[in-house]
């Protein structure tokens, strides 16, 4: 497993969709995830410490998760399947795991409202990952 951070979120303003430029901590590798421009505002707004008005929808299942007395674990993105994207969301409930199918853009989403790490799997990284030609990200 792979540690990432979220580098940037671009937005495409002819299409619906943006892109989430994850990279490894060394930043020698930057993983770019294609998402619809909604979920990427969820990502968008605690990287800017934003707050909106109303709770979105990562906001109401963070508090879920924290009133039920669990905890995030982890956002790990597993595999990619027929060129989608996989991920789990890991909790701990008292001591158990838990492993909740997630898309990769609602775990990432969660995982910075809760603070909590994001892991790439070493296939995916590997598959899709692209090394940065400096330690900036472009």
């Amino acid at each position: 497993m792979i540690q990432v951070t979220v580098e940037r979120v671009g937005f495409d303003q002819d299409s619906d969709q943006a892109v989430l430029l994850l990279s490894d901590r060394s930043k020698s590798f930057i993983l770019p995830i294609w998402v619809k421009s909604q979920e990427a505002t969820a990502i968008a707004l605690p990287l800017q410490d934003i707050k909106p008005p109303r709770p979105v929808t990562a906001d109401l299942a963070a508090d879920i998760i924290e009133k039920l007395g669990a905890s995030v674990v982890m956002a790990l993105i597993t595999e990619i399947k027929d060129d989608v994207f996989h991920s789990v969301l890991v909790l701990n409930h008292g001591g158990r795991e838990i492993e909740l199918d997630s898309r990769p853009s609602d775990s990432i989403a969660i995982a910075l409202r809760t603070s909590s790490p994001i892991y790439v799997s070493d296939s995916v990284m590997a598959e899709a990952g692209i090394p940065s030609k400096s330690t900036d990200v472009q």
